[in-house]
This record gives structure tokens, sequence and C-alpha cells, in this order.
């Protein structure tokens, strides 16, 4: 049997359209990061290894898991260049529980978590000096844009 090249053109131009409408998870539909964004919402899988992302999706300088004020698990970039907020906010959502995104380095191997218990993930950024971000909390140039509990 022979294929009919105007229906096979027609079935390849009607599965391009259906994927072309509005996707929740592309970018263009994500919130925009400014350098006056100064809080995220924060979102945590479920999963046995925890995975973390935020709305919007700003990198950033600083990724902490604590329990009780107890460090589970952090990464951030070389403090250094902090003064830079393109150089220092190199940490991009999604992240998962102990991996060490790029540009990165871990401050101690991560600790296991357990079921039931309550950890916060806290997110902090480098802004640029001229920004007037409203952030939960701000030292100098250093903005802490969530504190988020979860329950592993």
């Amino acid at each position: 049997m022979r294929s009919n090249p105007t229906r096979l053109a027609f079935f390849f131009l009607t599965i391009g359209l259906l994927g072309c409408g509005d996707d929740p998870a592309s970018p263009e539909n994500e919130s925009p990061c400014t350098d006056e964004t100064g809080t995220v919402v924060v979102s945590v899988t479920s999963a046995q290894t925890p995975t973390f992302t935020w709305d919007p999706a700003c990198s950033v300088a600083l990724l902490l898991v604590e329990e009780e004020a107890s460090d589970m698990w952090g990464v951030g970039t070389d403090e250094s260049v902090w003064n830079d907020p393109s150089l220092a906010n190199l940490i991009a959502p999604p992240v998962t529980y102990g991996s060490v995104p790029s540009g990165s380095i871990a401050f101690q191997d991560p600790l296991p978590l357990v079921t039931g218990v309550t950890y916060e993930l806290i997110l902090w950024r480098i802004l640029p000096a001229t920004s007037t971000a409203t952030c939960m909390q701000r030292f100098d140039n250093l903005c802490l844009m969530a504190v988020h509990p979860f329950v592993r």
C-alpha cells in the first residue's frame, strides 16, 4: 500500500500544531526572574531523594537543607564572587538533594533524611547593589528568598 504524501503532510502538521499549545512547564510560561525578585515559591517532590524547584526560576548562590537549625546538606558558590550576581548566582532549579549543581560546592556530604521529619529548604540570592527587591531578610546584597518547610 502506497502512502499518500498529502495525508502524511497533514498528519505531521496536525501533530506539530498540537504540540504548540500552552505548556505550563515551558519557559515562556514561567514567571520571569529579575533583579527586583526578592522571593520565590518553592516546590519539593515527595520522592525518597527530594528534588527542589522554585518559581520564578532564579539562580541562587546558596541552597541549604536544615532540620531545627542543624545543617543536613548545603551547596553554594564561591563567596569571593558574591559581589557580582552574574558570577555568584549559579544554582538553578531543579536541584536534587545530595547532587551538587555545576558551579557550586557542597559544604558537607548530605545526611540521610528521615521519613516523617520536617526539614526546611533555604535559598539565598545575591542581588545587584541597585536592587530594591523586598526579601524575607536582606544583608547588603544577600537576599533570603525562601524558607520552605517540607516533610520527607
